[in-house]
Order: C-alpha cells, then sequence, then structure tokens
C-alpha cells in the first residue's frame, strides 16, 4: 500500500485565534469538531474539571488542541428533498389519506383553485420545518369527530430515501429545519425587522461553543454552591473589635502563620480577661444599653395598645352606640307592633314570618304575571278569587289579603333590620381586649402587681360588655386610666435617665478603656475557641477563589465579540450584497430602498429596509406600492436564506401576489434558477405564473449553455366540502390530441355504461364535468392547433419561427367550426350554477362533437404541415 505524503496544514486566522483560547475551551472545541455535536452534561463536567486545573496551572493529558485546517474546510451540506406527504389526516378540510408528490424534478407546481387546499398544504410544510411565519393547523371544523393533524413525509438527504412520520405535538423535524418557506406572512415579517435565519458555520461554532462556556460556567456555580460556609458569627457585643475586622477579612490569601498569630490565646490572658470582667460586673454598660433598647421598644409597644383601649372604650364612643341601640329597639318595636295589628287575629300561626313573607312574594308573582296582569296585587275586586287556593273572596278574607299588604309594603321591617345592622356594625368597631397572660405582661412591666392588674381587666371588660350592649353613659362602669397613664410616663423617664447616665459612665477613660481591653480579650478568647473553624473557611475561601478564577476564564465575552466581528464580516456585509443583488435580479433596482442591519448582541443581527432620500421617518407600507412591497420582502428573504450553504428546500406560496406582468416573469426566472442547486415547491392559484414557468424553462431548453429543467405540475381539486384532491390527467395539462383521445376512450365509455344502468347522479356529474373539460380542450385547441401556439394566454413572448405558416392555413369553415363548439360548451365552464343547462347531456351529440374535434385536429394538423 502506498504512502501518500500530505503537506502540513497552516491553521488560518480563525483557527489561530481559537488556539490562543484558555486550554480547556481549546478542548472543547475539538471534542464539538470530533463529535459533531453539542456537548453533553458529563462531557462538561469533564470541562469543568479540566478549567479547574488550567486556573490552579496544573496539567492534564485531557487538553487537546484543534488541529490545523479542522475548520477551514468548508463543510459539506447535505442535499435535502421532499419527495412526498403521504397519509395526510386532521388537516382543514382536505380528505383523509391524502397524498401530494412533488415529483422527480427540483421544480414543482402546484396549482389549484381558491379552497383546493393549497393553503392546507403549505401550513403543514411551514409547521414541520418550523417557519418564523407558521400558523396554528386547525382540523376539519365541520367533521363532528376531527382528528389531530399528523401526515408521513417521503424524503431524501443525499439521495438517500428517509421516512419522517410526524404529528403537531412532535413539533419542527430537525431533518426539515432548514428547508425555508415564503408567504404573505413571512413578507410582512421581512418588511419589518427580523433577526437572520441562519449563521455562517464559523458563527454557528462560536455559538456552540458559548453554549458550552455558558453550560461550564452553570457546573462551577453548582460546585462553588455546595462549599457551603460553616463559620459561626462572632457575638454582635464584639462585633466592632479588631478581631472581628480581621475575621471579616479573612480571604484565599490569608496565610496558616497569620491565623495562629491572630488566634493564641494564653493561660496569661485568660487571667487577665477574668480579672477585668470582674472588676466591671458591677455594671455591664453595653449590656444593660442593649436591655434598655429592648425594653423602650416593649414600651412604646404597650403605650400604644393602651391607647387604642383608653380611645375606643371612652364616653365619646360610648355615647355613639346608644342612640343607635335605641333607634334599632324603636324600630323592632314598631315592626312587632305592626305585625301584631295586622296578624293577631290571624287564624294560623307563622303569618308574617320569613317563610310567609317569602309565599306572599311568589302569589303576587303570580298574580302579576299570570292571574290578574291587568289588576294591582292583592286584587280584591268582585268575581276575584285568591290566587293561592283560587276560591272566590268573601269581604273578611279581602280585608285580611290588604293588610297583609299593607304589612309588607309599609317597609317597618326592613328599617328594623337596617338599624340593627347599624348598630351591630358600630360594635364590632370597638376595640377586642388582650387577654389576661398578655395584660398581665403589660401590667407587670409597668410595675403593677399581679393583683390589681386581673382586677383592672374585669373592670374594662366590664365597662365594655356595658358599651356593647348599648347602656347610657350615666349607668357605664367607670375607669381610671390615670394610673396606667403616669406609669407610662414614669417609666419611659426612668428608662431614658439610666440610659443616658450609662452614656456618660461610657465616656470615662480609664473604665472605658478597661472595657475595650476585656473585649479584646474576649474577641481573642473566641478566635482561639473557633480556630479549626477558621482554618477551614479560609480553606473553602482557597477553593472559591479557585472556582472564581475558572468562572472568569469561561466568561463568553471574548466569544461574543468575535462572534459580533464574524456577524459584522461573514453575515451582515454578505446579506447587504445578496440583497442588492437579489432586488436587480427580481426587476426591483428602480425602488428606493437599502438593507438596514442592527446588532442584538451575542453575534444576534436583526435587518430590515428602509427608504433611501427620504426625508423624515416613513413607514415603507405608506410609501411603497403593494407589488414593490411584495419584491422587496421576496428579495430580503432570498438574501437572508440563500446566504447559507444549506440545500433544503425553498417552499414559496403564492409569491406573485400583487405583481404585475414585469415582476411576475423576473420572479419566476429567479425560482427557476434557484432550482438548479435545491428543490423549489411553489403553490399558485394562477395560470399565468404555471404558464410563465413552463414558458422559461423550455426558453432555457433551447438555449445553448443553459441547463434543462423540466417541472413537475400538479393540479389540486376540490369536490364538495373535500379539498387536496390530486388530478391524475387534468384537461389543462394536457395537450389536445391526448386530452380528446382521453375523452373518447375513458369519459365517454363511463358515461355510456352510466346511462345502461340509468345511474343518474352518476351520469350528470360526469356528464358536467366532461362538457367543461371540453371546453378547455376546445380552447386549447384554438391556442395550440388552430394558433400553431404562435401566441398563448398568461405568455408575453410571440413565438413565430417555424409557426407563423400553419395560422395561413385557417378557413371560413375552421372559424365557423370551433365557434360552434365554444359557443354551445361555454356554459359549462363559465357561466353560474342557475345558468346551466337544466335538461341532461345528449350523450350522441356529445360523442359527435369530440369525435369531430379529434378529426379535425387530425386533418387540419396535415393541412398545415
Amino acid at each position: 500500500m502506498t504512502k501518500i505524503e500530505v503537506g502540513p496544514v497552516v491553521a488560518d486566522d480563525f483557527e489561530t485565534w481559537l488556539n490562543s483560547r484558555h486550554k480547556w475551551l481549546q478542548t472543547a472545541a475539538r471534542m464539538i469538531i470530533d463529535l459533531k455535536r453539542q456537548l453533553n452534561q458529563d462531557e462538561v463536567k469533564s470541562l469543568a474539571r479540566l478549567c479547574m486545573l488550567e486556573a490552579k496551572d496544573e496539567a492534564d493529558p485531557g487538553f487537546l488542541t484543534v488541529i490545523p485546517g479542522t475548520l477551514s474546510q468548508v463543510a459539506n451540506r447535505p442535499l435535502l428533498r421532499i419527495e412526498e406527504i403521504l397519509d395526510v389526516h386532521g388537516l382543514n378540510a382536505i380528505k383523509a389519506g391524502a397524498n401530494l408528490p412533488f415529483g422527480k424534478s427540483n421544480l414543482s407546481v402546484i396549482y389549484g383553485q381558491n379552497g383546493t387546499g393549497k393553503s392546507g398544504f403549505a401550513r403543514l410544510l411551514k409547521e414541520i420545518c418550523g417557519s418564523r411565519s407558521k400558523d396554528e393547523i386547525r382540523s376539519n371544523v365541520f367533521d363532528p369527530t376531527p382528528t389531530p393533524c399528523r401526515a408521513h413525509f417521503k424524503v431524501s438527504i443525499d439521495g438517500k430515501p428517509a421516512d419522517v412520520h410526524w404529528d403537531v405535538p412532535s413539533g419542527p423535524h430537525k431533518a426539515l429545519r432548514h428547508a425555508q418557506v415564503f408567504d404573505s406572512k413571512a413578507a410582512q415579517q421581512y418588511m419589518t425587522r427580523t433577526e437572520a435565519c441562519y449563521e455562517p458555520s464559523r458563527m454557528k461554532f462560536v455559538s456552540a461553543l458559548i453554549v458550552t462556556a455558558d453550560a461550564v460556567s452553570a457546573e462551577l456555580s453548582r460546585e462553588k454552591a455546595l462549599l457551603s460556609k460553616a463559620l459561626p458569627a462572632i457575638p454582635e457585643t464584639l462585633g466592632h473589635t479588631a478581631e472581628a475586622k480581621w475575621l471579616q477579612g479573612l480571604k484565599s490569601a490569608t496565610t496558616t502563620a497569620s491565623i495562629d498569630k491572630e488566634c493564641l490565646y494564653t493561660d496569661l490572658l485568660d487571667r487577665e480577661r477574668i480579672e477585668k470582667e470582674a472588676l466591671l460586673a458591677e455594671k455591664d454598660i453595653a449590656g444593660r444599653l442593649l436591655s434598655i433598647n429592648k425594653e423602650k421598644t416593649a414600651l412604646k409597644s404597650i403605650e400604644t395598645a393602651m391607647s387604642t383601649l383608653q380611645q375606643g372604650l371612652n364616653d365619646a364612643t360610648a355615647g355613639t352606640l346608644e342612640p343607635l341601640k335605641n333607634a334599632a329597639v324603636k324600630a323592632r318595636n314598631s315592626s312587632e307592633e305592626a305585625a301584631a295589628a295586622i296578624f293577631g287575629k290571624a287564624e294560623l300561626d307563622g303569618v308574617g314570618s320569613a317563610t310567609w313573607q317569602d309565599m306572599w312574594e311568589h302569589a303576587r308573582a303570580y298574580s302579576n304575571g299570570t292571574a290578574y296582569t291587568e289588576s294591582q296585587f292583592p286584587n280584591i275586586a268582585a268575581d276575584s278569587r285568591c290566587v293561592l287556593c283560587h276560591q272566590s273572596l268573601d269581604e273578611d278574607a279581602k280585608v285580611r289579603l290588604s293588610g297583609f299588604e299593607k304589612f309588607v309594603t309599609d317597609g317597618l321591617e326592613t328599617a328594623a333590620k337596617k338599624a340593627e345592622k347599624s348598630f351591630t356594625d358600630q360594635k364590632n368597631l370597638l376595640p377586642t381586649l388582650p387577654g389576661q397572660a398578655d395584660w398581665i405582661v403589660h401590667m407587670s412591666t409597668l410595675g403593677f402587681e399581679e393583683a390589681d392588674a386581673i382586677t383592672w381587666l374585669g373592670m374594662l371588660k366590664a365597662r365594655r360588655d356595658q358599651i356593647v350592649l348599648g347602656s347610657p353613659i350615666g349607668t357605664l362602669p367607670a375607669f381610671d386610666w390615670k394610673g396606667i397613664s403616669e406609669a407610662v410616663t414614669t417609666k419611659s423617664a426612668d428608662l431614658i435617665a439610666e440610659e443616658g447616665s450609662l452614656s456618660s459612665l461610657l465616656k470615662d477613660e480609664h473604665r472605658q478603656a478597661m472595657h475595650d481591653r476585656v473585649q479584646h480579650l474576649q474577641a481573642k478568647q473566641w478566635l482561639s475557641q473557633n480556630k479549626t473553624s477558621i482554618s477551614a473557611e479560609r480553606t473553602r475561601l482557597v477553593a472559591v477563589a479557585a472556582i472564581d478564577k475558572a468562572s472568569r476564564s469561561a466568561a463568553t465575552n471574548a466569544l461574543t465579540t468575535k462572534k459580533n466581528d464574524l456577524a459584522k464580516t461573514e453575515l451582515d456585509a454578505g446579506y447587504q450584497a445578496r440583497f442588492i443583488e437579489e432586488l436587480k435580479l427580481l426587476g426591483g433596482h428602480r425602488i428606493p430602498i437599502a438593507p438596514l442591519s442592527k446588532s442584538g448582541g451575542k453575534g444576534k443581527i436583526t435587518f430590515g429596509l428602509n427608504l433611501v432620500g427620504a426625508h423624515g421617518t416613513h413607514g415603507l407600507e405608506y410609501i411603497l406600492s403593494e407589488g414593490e412591497t411584495r419584491i422587496a420582502a421576496l428579495a430580503a428573504f432570498l438574501a437572508d436564506t440563500t446566504g447559507s450553504n444549506q440545500l433544503a428546500p425553498f417552499i414559496f406560496d403564492d409569491p406573485i401576489s400583487s405583481l404585475d406582468q414585469d415582476f411576475e416573469e423576473k420572479v419566476v426566472e429567479r425560482l427557476v434558477s434557484l432550482s438548479q442547486t435545491r428543490q423549489v415547491i411553489i403553490f399558485t392559484h394562477r395560470l399565468s405564473l404555471v404558464a410563465q414557468v413552463e414558458a422559461v424553462t423550455k426558453k432555457w431548453e433551447q438555449t445553448p449553455g443553459m441547463p434543462s429543467i423540466k417541472p413537475t405540475l400538479t393540479s389540486l381539486q376540490r369536490m364538495a366540502k373535500t379539498a387536496g384532491i390530486v388530478a391524475t390527467a387534468s384537461a389543462r395539462d394536457l395537450r389536445p390530441e391526448s386530452a380528446v383521445r382521453g375523452l373518447i376512450d375513458n369519459t365517454i365509455t363511463r358515461l355510456k355504461k352510466h346511462q345502461e344502468k340509468a345511474e343518474v347522479e352518476a351520469y350528470e356529474s360526469l356528464a358536467k364535468s366532461a362538457c367543461s373539460d371540453f371546453r378547455i380542450i376546445v380552447e386549447k385547441t384554438i391556442e395550440y392547433i388552430l394558433l400553431a401556439d404562435v401566441v398563448g394566454r398568461f405568455r408575453r413572448a410571440i413565438n413565430t419561427q417555424g409557426k407563423l405558416h400553419k395560422v395561413a392555413k385557417i378557413t371560413n369553415d375552421d372559424c365557423v367550426f370551433i365557434d360552434d363548439l365554444m359557443t354551445r360548451y361555454s356554459v359549462y365552464e363559465h357561466a353560474q350554477s342557475e345558468e346551466m343547462p337544466s335538461s341532461a347531456l345528449e350523450l350522441d351529440v356529445f360523442d359527435a362533437d369530440v369525435t369531430a374535434l379529434q378529426k379535425w385536429i387530425a386533418e387540419f394538423g396535415s393541412r398545415a404541415s
């Protein structure tokens, strides 16, 4: 086996930059290149370990480097094709199990009138490709048992077939994520500001490194979180000492010698501490000052509670309840008196009760709504009857009913309830007495005995109970707050005075110096007792510092800067040049617009369009026409998506909407040229686009040096409420000779069988379709036979070479013959439904007409040749 010598590969600028990164990041780059995927969690943990070792300047055999030339070679992108969509279910009105083949050509045109299912198939493709302009897919809304959308895609990757079984929960499929879709929604997005839909390979590689660096940083953060601090806090009273400040400044750089020195506490120092603490034992000034602050806070709380009780249970508050209670009692008495006067002689108990009043209201509703709609309730006129028992009313009954109604409508009961509610609401505003235990604690703080506290609480409770009853002010038990208020004032003054005295005492230089020395010794003692914890904390800080250093090397700033630089050189500049070129190819070079880009951070670039030479700020939608807007959006779409070296399909849904003839031709030429390198799928309802595609591809076929592209044309049809039906052989797609032969061999034979079996419905349906097809065949006969394809509908070019002499062979009889067929069969193709013939098709006449056209085509062909 011969060994081939290979020359050394020189690293390019990007690889040189990459090899200047941290060693662990070079290792990450090498792993991504070798594995051809993003790294998993275990691999990220391995990188985090290497990152830590590098931060400690330690070597490891796990460090790798990027081999020169690895990234300089452009990655080969697979050629992706969508061969066919199969077994479609739950997609709008498209029939269950529908198929849509795209043929072997790189250029597929799916034609159909409105409502035939084109948009449904386009929505399906947008969903599986993950288009930014995708729509929500809905099943057939007219189906009582709708089916969730699903479909089977046959695709090929570099010629190798693959199957994709898809449903809505699956989301966009990774194999088709690079396919790009352009429709009206995408056009609107490209006319605003949109983020680039692809990244050049180097940018994508840096993006992968950013993701990896973020993952390593997160892993280091998790490791750092496990290093929890276990050092106890130094006592608060020692927080101002020099020892406490040294402890606060503990860091990874602190030496063990420094710890030994600060934590040294000898027996001599301990004896000194004990002696000086004894001298200061008579007055622990600092501790007492802390206690005074706590007592002042508690006293303020007691003062607030006493003030609330005093204000809430005073005579003024009681004075508001007494009239409310009297009003409630008076209203209640009035109501009861009225009830007694009205119902005192009632023969049954409970009259006037709540249950009785409900019955009375229902009787009123029945009388006013049904029984006596014209009379006031209760109806006590002559010949009236009771609405409950339907008996005739005597005079006593009439008087009783009138009394009942007076009681209900006078409102005495309502007034009584309202007055009682006002009284209750005011009582609810009274303050709540504290529990006995809390009250005793409050009084004890003020210096009172427990027995006195319990007695006073009982007096307060008795007073509150009387206030709740609405008793007159003169009858309320008195409560003297003077003693409690004076105790609060005295206690507060005593605390303030003591605090001032102790603070003054602290200013005594000798005592203060002794106190400071004791606290210094106490802090030394605490450090000595916690030396083990301090050493452990220093070890933890060393580990944290190492992680922090490693984390800084995992920061993405340099990677982001590099990606931004690449975005400017490879993405931004490339996009602008491609946009100008695409606009020119689409015939829009005179449109006054230019691309506008903006960095979004971390290498994100957004693109927009801007008016050139305009004064002021104006929205494009207010300046450009619909056609110009469409061309600009299409140019922006192609400039964005063709910058990638992906070979995935382009999908266009009605790309020539709002365009004139010139723009249509340019767009079709561009779409055909795109199909040279990748699959192009076009959905349209415009016959002009179909004709333009056929004209462009035919022109290329006849031009030396131009590629031969034979488009696949597929027609979609709709039958009743079912769409998405692929036409097997459409009269629009066949040459007149073949189409006529198909009518004779197939359609007329089937019509004769339906006629023989008296299958009226099937006969009429097929007859209508056959006549419509025949009319289309006659039209195409005029274009391709009579006029020899010199001129054609939806086609600007006029073809005269080798054809014009055939037109000279037309006779008046030819014109009369064709005109007669056009006249008699035009009703089947262009008339409204109410203009259709009411009588069934005469098969003999139809058969004769079709046969006559076949003979005429043959005869004229021989005559014109």
